[in-house]
């Protein structure tokens, strides 16, 4: 069957994109209600912790990665490391073959001039060791009887995002729109086989049969399996299995490894974001581009925004 997780990073912030990320597997099991644990079917080199004595790939929340390992471990080894290592392929010179690889778009624009030049890849790690961690995440994977089918980014930087808020009118359904853009990959992918997707749940919300009859199921029944406070569980037709689950990343390594895709593409997104303007506005700190340092960020930017013909309101995002 095809266990598949979906996740987001990016969804507060003022400058940056929103990303969606959405990760798929192959394996040999055909009950999608088992709920398999890939942490254990891949136990021979990927495990959850950053720190690790067999040096294993870590795969986990992104919140959990980024930034893990003290001074002198670059913020995003671990993230980089484990979206690299299932990614396939070889090796990235450059951001640009890594948002080619991911499916994610960046698009240069009057309002993101950021985009016109690539940015050197890996940022975190050397080559060999991208390729080292990508070899022990293949054996792994061979030993399990598995196979990664999908591994791709949605990336929605603001001219994008506002133009969909525009339409949507709620910030929710912006995101959610990225999300079933993902789902009906997935189903796609599946074929006639048997397909668990887990998305993490944000909110309070626990009914999505009729967004998922409206957005997913093409005129295919929608069953209802359970509707709770942490999860909320779907069939659509024959075989495609959704579930909602508060903290999803830590029940589903398909959703964390999602998480981890989303997050270093919004990171690497941003990194050129700063790079266009710190060389440009002496002094100026790097922004994560959350609200409070967005608009502290945005006050010190603005005059370079006249001077480059960068719509302030395409700059930032609707929040």
């Amino acid at each position: 069957m095809i266990y598949a997780g979906i996740d987001e990073a990016g969804y507060g912030p003022l400058l940056g994109p929103l990303c969606v990320g959405a990760s798929a597997f192959a394996l040999p099991c055909d009950d999608p209600m088992s709920r398999p644990d890939l942490w254990k079917l891949l136990d021979s080199g990927v495990c959850r912790a950053a720190k690790d004595a067999r040096r294993r790939v870590a795969v986990a929340d992104s919140k959990k990665l980024k930034g893990v390992g003290g001074a002198g471990v670059h913020p995003l080894r671990h993230l980089e490391r484990g979206v690299l290592a299932f990614a396939g392929g070889d090796v990235p010179s450059s951001d640009t073959d890594l948002f080619t690889r991911l499916g994610a778009a960046a698009h240069r624009s009057r309002a993101t001039p950021w985009h016109d030049a690539a940015l050197p890849a890996p940022v975190a790690l050397t080559a060999a060791e991208a390729a080292i961690a990508r070899n022990m995440v293949a054996r792994a994977l061979e030993r399990a009887g598995m196979s990664t089918e999908h591994l791709a980014v949605s990336a929605l930087d603001a001219p994008a995002f506002n133009a969909l808020y525009g339409t949507l009118r709620n910030k929710a359904s912006v995101n959610m729109s990225l999300v079933f853009d993902a789902l009906r990959t997935i189903d796609h992918l599946r074929g006639a086989g048997t397909a668990l997707v887990a998305i993490d749940r944000q909110g309070g919300r626990a009914a999505y049969t009729d967004a998922l009859e409206a957005h997913v199921a093409h005129g295919a029944r929608v069953r209802v399996i359970e509707e709770t406070d942490e999860r909320s569980s779907y069939e659509i037709g024959d075989g495609l299995f959704v579930t909602f689950e508060i903290e999803a990343e830590t029940a589903h390594l398909p959703v964390a490894l999602a998480s981890m895709a989303a997050k270093l593409v919004r990171e690497l997104f941003m990194r050129r974001l700063n790079r266009f303007f710190t060389e440009r506005v002496p002094g100026l700190e790097p922004t994560a581009g959350y609200v409070t340092d967005g608009r502290r960020y945005l006050a010190e930017v603005k005059p370079l925004l006249a001077a480059e013909g960068i719509p302030e309101a395409e700059f930032t995002r609707v929040v």
